[in-house]
């Protein structure tokens, strides 16, 4: 099964909060813009607006959580064959 939703890089989130039990995220990504002088701007693009329950904001608070310490744990020692 093919599993059409876009997928959304972001590098910040620029604001965060939640009214009446709707959590909202509006996520932001770094465009580098090269000039007619030759140099580089970087300017953000505003890519995602989220908004959620509180159980969804409560399921991803996990998920990064899991996420998160499974990138600080050392790598599993090699196994001798």
């Amino acid at each position: 099964m093919a599993i059409s939703a876009p997928l959304i890089f972001f590098n910040s989130i620029e604001v965060h909060g939640s009214l009446n039990g709707v959590a909202n995220l509006l996520l932001a990504a770094a465009q580098f813009v090269p000039k007619d002088d030759g140099t580089v701007t970087v300017e953000k693009q505003y890519v995602g607006d989220l908004r959620f329950d509180l159980f969804a904001a409560q399921q991803m608070h996990d998920a990064l959580g899991k996420l998160l310490a499974d990138q600080v744990k050392p790598a599993p020692a090699k196994m001798d064959s």
